[in-house]
């Protein structure tokens, strides 16, 4: 494993024992809200974070999966994203989609830059899908 930080956090990266796939949704006023501070409590457990090393920080009902290889968190990750694709907002261009996406995926799984995909769907909800590794015991 590379022997980079996630979102440049504090400490030195430690080969993960699993990864948290998370998974957020939420309305478009909900969203808007997450930007003002004054209304919305954005450290709430039960909201996303501000960085993504910081899901770990988060409400474990988050979790939508945990896999302990980072070849099945990516699997995790693409077909997530192939599901919430299908109810795009806008049609998703083909280049989004595909090989080159995995192996993107795996290499930043890989190198502990962990990914965070985003779509609005039709009716004005926003999912987070993002996969973060960590060798915590909280299972």
């Amino acid at each position: 494993m590379n022997e980079r930080r996630p979102d440049g956090a504090p400490g030195s990266v430690r080969t993960p024992t699993h990864y948290h796939c998370y998974k957020w949704s939420g309305s478009g006023q909900e969203w808007d809200r997450l930007g003002r501070t004054d209304t919305l409590d954005v450290n709430s457990p039960d909201r996303p974070p501000q960085r993504t090393n910081d899901w770990l920080n988060k409400s474990p009902r988050l979790i939508a999966a945990v896999r302990t290889s980072a070849g099945d968190a990516r699997d995790w990750l693409v077909a997530e994203w192939g599901r919430v694709c299908e109810n795009a907002l806008y049609p998703v261009p083909a280049w989004v989609d595909g090989e080159d996406r995995a192996a993107a995926a795996l290499a930043a799984i890989e190198s502990a830059s962990w990914p965070t995909y985003s779509q609005w769907l039709a009716g004005g909800t926003i999912v987070l899908l993002s996969v973060v590794g960590t060798d915590q015991t909280c299972h």
